[in-house]
């Protein structure tokens, strides 16, 4: 039973997309902030770590673009959309702060 329950923490909920970057970001990196934009733009979409449905953030409150700011975690990322035949378009910015003189 225990193997069960961790197989289903690994995997996104019917109809969501996995977006896996794991290897693909530097190290020590935290958080990043994510483009996203829709159509139409009363359209939501859904992001969460893989694992924790519960700690979801959505976008984009009748707006076509909006930025959120999500944890790094592993670096995978599950993605639910609001409409079936909806459009969407995700950019990724990562920020790096120095740790030497400004």
């Amino acid at each position: 039973m225990e193997k069960l329950l961790i197989v289903a923490a690994l995997v996104c909920q019917p109809g969501e997309r996995l977006i896996d970057l794991t290897g693909k970001l530097p190290r020590g990196l935290q958080f990043m902030d994510i483009v996203v934009s829709v159509e139409p733009f009363y359209a939501r979409l859904y992001i969460y770590q893989l694992g924790f449905p519960d700690s979801f953030q959505q976008c984009c409150s009748n707006k076509p673009t909006s930025v959120l700011r999500v944890p790094i975690g592993t670096g995978r990322f599950c993605i639910r959309q609001s409409q079936p035949k909806m459009k969407w378009r995700v950019r990724a910015l990562l920020h790096y702060l120095s740790r030497g003189r400004h």
